[in-house]
Parts: structure tokens; sequence; C-alpha cells
């Protein structure tokens, strides 16, 4: 599974540190997501989804 969480996050001209403070997801931790490094849980999903304010299933694409 991939996660397109940069490229929603880049289409909104979001920032990270912008994702991180409006989710309340560590900087680091969304770094890790968009990089490939961290699986995040569906809670951490939905609250980047929030915070971006798309749906779900735009930040996952399934191989």
């Amino acid at each position: 599974m991939e996660y397109y969480v940069a490229k929603v996050r880049l289409q909104k001209y979001m920032t990270i540190r912008e994702l991180s403070e409006k989710s309340g997801v560590a900087k680091s931790h969304i770094q890790k997501i968009e990089s490939g490094e961290a699986a995040p849980s569906l809670e951490v999903m939905c609250r980047l989804a929030e915070a971006l304010e798309c749906d779900l299933s735009e930040l996952y694409k399934y191989k």
C-alpha cells in the first residue's frame, strides 16, 4: 500500500509543519509516512484527512 499524503498536501499548498499543527500529528511522523518509513494507524490517517479537508480514500493507493 502507498500513501498519498505528500501529494494531497502539496496540492493544498500546505507545509508539513502546517499539516502537523492542524492535525496534531508530529512533524517527524508525517515525514516518515510520506517517505514510506512508517505505516500510520487509521486514527492518524483520519486526522490527516480531516486536516487536509479530503476524503480518507484520497490518501491511500492499493497496489
